[in-house]
């Protein structure tokens, strides 16, 4: 089967709130559980921006591996998965919580975006208010698997 992947890079701007207040309190809507911020003024980003992004992901997703788990249905030509990982990105630019948004998608695709998320470098932390928090990211990857 042949087989090309799409990275759909929403990298600045998935969630995006300007003007966001910090938490008077632990139930203020720009925040969850530990401090934890939905919406910042400063979006937590990867070491080297968009290009950097697109580029580690296509060095590092697995596609091979990905493409020989994976089956284009009969009658179809291609077979399209968008994963939307959720993870948080903290004050030191740590990766974790890595969780999928939808996890009814092809469960070898869901392995492999979190995978690649969760050996992901350090990032520039997000920032609201002129102080580093720990933020929720949402990155969605798009897989398409060709016959």
């Amino acid at each position: 089967m042949k087989y090309l992947t799409v990275l759909l890079v929403a990298f600045f701007s998935f969630i995006k709130c300007t003007n966001a207040q910090s938490p008077q309190n632990p139930t203020d809507s720009n925040t969850v559980a530990d401090g934890v911020f939905t919406h910042v003024e400063v979006e937590a980003s990867f070491e080297g921006g968009e290009a950097a992004w697109r580029t580690y992901l296509r060095k590092n997703l697995n596609i091979s591996k990905v493409s020989a788990l994976v089956t284009v249905p009969r009658g179809k030509k291609e077979l399209r998965q968008t994963i939307i990982v959720k993870f948080i990105v903290d004050k030191e630019g740590n990766i974790s919580d890595v969780s999928v948004e939808n996890p009814e998608a092809e469960p070898n695709c869901i392995q492999e975006a979190m995978r690649v998320i969760r050996t992901s470098p350090k990032w520039i932390p997000a920032k609201q208010n002129g102080r580093i928090v720990k933020a929720i990211r949402h990155q969605p990857i798009t897989f398409v698997f060709e016959r």
